[in-house]
């Protein structure tokens, strides 16, 4: 059963409400002069009021009858002819993604109109296992923002006894069992592991079980699965998917009843091509996501306003983008009767945007209270403080030299072929190539486009090093590392030179996590990442700035493709969406889940 307070019924609340919708006691908030967006009709309910009692929505009124609910302690609002619409809600998202940790993410979330998300901590639950779950649940639960947890249920992301990557913990049934008394749970996070899903495999079938028993909803991760592997795995019970990067593939799962995110972050961007094909259907399963999103996209672009405005550039209705963002993920969430809609009895999230064919919020509300007005911060974010476990979690056994970095052939001399991760920016997915590499002193000679890539076990203090080839990342650089690396969080480290990717591990273990640049022996630029190796602690805006620099100093020095290359990076590292990764124990082939070699024989 969630355990989620605004779903606790309070008859005290309640009698405040009603008597509040009947004029016979004034209300706290009242916004006049607004159009209301109503995403239950799509329509425009032009010149109306809402009435706001405690952190609930008493009524939607006439603008000119407003007066009757307006006592001396109201505070009146006055939405100038603008536009009130639902608050956003991302129905799937790391926060760790961004860099920012919850507090630092809810700020800048809010000022962009989302007033709740689902976000699933996979990446802090591989590093600190349940305990690092607790934190960041707890951390979660201190903001405006109603950051609403998915349990991972893929910790690690594939079975230890698949022997495919060394990882630093389990999250098991029981322990999901445990987790889902939290009191933000409300879901069983993406299952990743389709392979042991389609084959029936015990331990994921009573994780899902568990989720059942507890009342929580159960998120899929599908990518590339059609026909008879798809129906076995949404008959697992697993009834979302936000992987889809073609068209048809979403129209598919939305055919067979799975509820399709459709995705829009920073590394990997599917709202075109799903919009092309889902825009000949009537599509009552979709909603959309953001997925993963870095600092830099949060603060310059936005976040869910981002996405809806996005797809009314593509010819989306207006009303029918806001739906995508509010009503539908709600729906999803079983949770329409409190989040999503301006209507009475639901909580006061909302906002007030000038315009609804390009929207900007401007004025915020969440659980009733005015988080943002025009732009400015008025509630005090109360910031967490995190225990030095999670502060310390670089762990190697020992600074790699830089011919421990070279993945070295077994030939001295010649040509040799080579299984290459190819990977695409803007897309979660890596293509597996088969390349004719030269070689001179068992070292692979790199093409232009390409890079030497490791991975190194950064938890438990073995020493394991998996090494390959990558070509297609969109920059050329000596050597960057980072302890973002999907989803076990191990060092990944890419680059031409040897010399320079040592010195960039040599750096991240000496701040303990983030992304560290090096070229050319000089240290280009520093993001720190102290909480878990994956977020910051510091203010967002000083993450901003710090993660701008960092990229500023890399486009000054290097020609740089794609801004979100670490994104594209990280995902090299994650054995669970095909075709070939790498972990510190080699290269996988995804779909037949087994180590292969980098030169076959």
């Amino acid at each position: 059963m969630l355990m989620l307070q605004f779903l606790k019924y309070d008859p005290a609340e309640r009698a405040n409400l009603i008597k509040t919708a009947r004029g016979l006691l004034p209300a706290d908030i009242v916004v006049v002069n607004a159009n209301i967006v109503s995403v239950t009709t799509g329509e425009v309910l032009e010149n109306q009021a809402v009435l706001v009692k405690g952190r609930r929505i008493a009524g939607i009124v006439e603008s000119d009858k407003a007066s009757r609910y307006i006592g001396s302690s109201t505070l009146v609002v006055d939405g100038r002819g603008g536009y009130v619409a639902p608050g956003f809600i991302d129905p799937h998202l790391h926060i760790e993604s961004s860099l920012l940790d919850p507090y630092g993410f809810s700020k800048i979330a809010l000022k962009h109109g989302t007033t709740t998300v689902v976000a699933d901590p996979h990446e802090i639950g591989n590093v600190l296992g349940v305990r690092g779950v607790k934190l960041f649940a707890e951390a979660a639960r201190k903001t405006p923002l109603k950051i609403l947890i998915d349990l991972p249920s893929c910790v690690p992301a594939t079975s230890p006894r698949m022997g495919l990557e060394t990882t630093a913990n389990e999250i098991t049934a029981s322990d999901i069992s445990e987790l889902a008394d939290l009191e933000n749970a409300v879901g069983l996070g993406e299952v990743m592991d389709f392979v042991s899903v389609v084959n029936a495999m015990p331990d994921v079938l009573e994780k899902i079980k568990v989720a059942y028993e507890k009342g929580l909803v159960v998120n899929g991760h599908a990518p590339l699965l059609q026909g008879e592997l798809l129906n076995a795995y949404i008959s697992a019970g697993i009834f979302s998917d936000h992987e889809s990067a073609e068209g048809s593939e979403a129209l598919e799962k939305a055919r067979r009843g799975m509820h399709v995110l459709i995705r829009q972050g920073s590394a990997w961007r599917d709202l075109a091509p799903l919009m092309e094909k889902l825009r000949g259907v009537d599509c009552e399963v979709c909603s959309f996501t953001s997925d993963d999103l870095n600092v830099a996209d949060l603060f310059e672009k936005g976040h869910m306003d981002r996405i809806v405005n996005e797809a009314i550039e593509m010819g989306m209705d207006p009303v029918k983008a806001v739906k995508y963002a509010t009503l539908k993920p709600a729906m999803r969430l079983h949770l329409e009767e409190h989040i999503g809609v301006v209507a009475p009895s639901r909580l006061g999230d909302f906002f007030i945007t000038s315009r609804l064919e390009y929207i900007t919020p401007e004025t915020v509300l969440a659980n009733g209270e005015i988080i943002y007005y025009k732009g400015e911060l008025k509630k005090k974010l109360e910031r967490p403080s995190y225990p030095d476990y999670a502060l310390k979690t670089v762990n190697l056994k020992t600074i790699p030299q830089p011919e421990d970095l070279v993945p070295w052939a077994r030939v001295e001399k010649g040509r040799v072929e080579a299984n290459v991760i190819e990977v695409k920016p803007g897309s979660a997915l890596t293509k597996w190539v088969q390349e004719s590499i030269e070689v001179v002193g068992r070292k692979p000679l790199l093409a232009e486009d390409e890079l030497y890539v490791a991975v190194l076990e950064r938890h438990r203090g073995t020493g394991s090093i998996g090494k390959g080839i990558m070509k297609g990342l969109g920059v050329r650089i000596g050597g960057i590392a980072q302890t973002i690396a999907h989803d076990t969080h191990n060092i990944i480290v890419a680059g031409y030179n040897p010399v320079d990717m040592s010195l960039a591990v040599r750096k991240l273990v000496e701040i303990q996590g983030g992304i560290v640049a090096v070229h050319e022996g000089r240290i280009l630029g520093v993001v720190e990442l102290k909480l878990a190796g994956l977020m910051s602690i510091k203010e967002p805006e000083e993450v901003y700035e710090e993660y701008k620099s960092f990229v500023g100093k890399l486009k000054e020095n290097l020609d740089v493709e794609f801004e979100s290359f670490f994104m594209t990076l990280a995902l090299v590292a994650l054995p669970v969406i095909p075709e070939l990764r790498l972990t510190d124990r080699g290269l996988v082939d995804v779909v037949n889940a087994r180590l292969v070699p980098l030169f076959p024989e």
